[in-house]
């Protein structure tokens, strides 16, 4: 596993496939690297596939002393990171919610290396609704010990941490029973249970306040956004804000469909992300 140090922080990488092309999956808040499981199954084959650390997200560690994530600090974290891993090459940048986040952000950074851009329910700007939007709260009251019990429950067990993804898709009892559901929350737990609750509420922090829009000026690159029409945490007015904004993108949305739609709806998901990358080829 590689690893990188900048500006204090440590940030690791996984690499599962090789290739000419090169493709960075960045998972969302409270996530790991480990959700790609499926995702990596399905593009692999098409290039270099690489899973890279969200800042604050186990393994990945922070400064000593460190309290604070701004929205600048995680983007140029993601883009050094990205640059030392692609080099001088070209890549697709692939994020999920805050990672997606990060994906804008460092194809803003690097139009002239960043070839496509898939955003699967991306973060623009905070606040955020529903869970997050509950953490906001607590967070913003000097409730951090209440934060800390109750998302320290979720990591108790592959079951609680099932519980906790509940709340971020349309249908709790459809997600119950989906096997693909389930084997992504075992696979990913025993990195879910090692994440650092202070880490966790400075990037709730960092969502609170987050903005990008002023950003993406640069983003002129293919961009293929995804949004669950009932997303309970990231409001889907937020994809199709970059959908009346970005010179090339194209908007999916995803009917009766959270938070997760590469888990809740992933057949169709495929479809879209393969067929997408099959019209934008690089």
């Amino acid at each position: 596993m590689p690893i990188l140090t900048y500006a204090g922080h440590t940030l690791t990488w996984n690499e599962y496939s090789s290739g000419d092309h090169t493709f960075i999956f960045i998972n969302g808040y409270s996530g790991s690297r480990r959700i790609w499981r499926y995702e990596l199954e399905l593009l692999e084959s098409l290039g270099r596939c690489i899973t890279l650390d969200l800042p604050g997200h186990y393994p990945a560690k922070v400064p000593a002393n460190f309290d604070r994530l701004s929205q600048e600090q995680l983007i140029e974290l993601e883009t050094y990171a990205t640059k030392h891993i692609v080099g001088d090459g070209q890549v697709t940048l692939i994020g999920h919610s805050t990672g997606g986040l990060a994906a804008l952000g460092v194809a803003a950074n690097l139009p002239e290396q960043v070839n496509r851009v898939i955003c699967i329910d991306p973060v623009v700007w905070g606040p955020l609704t529903g869970l997050i939007g509950f953490a906001h709260q607590l967070l913003g009251r000097g409730l951090y010990q209440v934060f800390r019990v109750l998302w320290g429950i979720t990591q108790t067990t592959p079951s609680t941490f099932m519980m906790g993804l509940s709340f971020y898709v349309c249908n709790r009892m459809t997600l119950w029973r989906n096997e693909r559901a389930w084997n992504i929350c075992r696979y990913s737990y025993p990195w879910y249970r090692r994440h650092n609750m202070r880490n966790l509420a400075m990037v709730v922090n960092m969502l609170a306040v987050c903005d990008i829009r002023l950003l993406l000026s640069t983003v002129t690159m293919p961009v293929l956004v995804m949004t669950g029409d009932r997303d309970p945490v990231v409001p889907p007015t937020q994809a199709y804000w970059l959908a009346d904004h970005l010179p090339d993108a194209t908007l999916h949305v995803f009917e009766k469909t959270g938070h997760l739609p590469h888990i809740e709806q992933y057949l169709e998901w495929e479809r879209v992300a393969v067929d997408w990358l099959a019209a934008h080829p690089v």
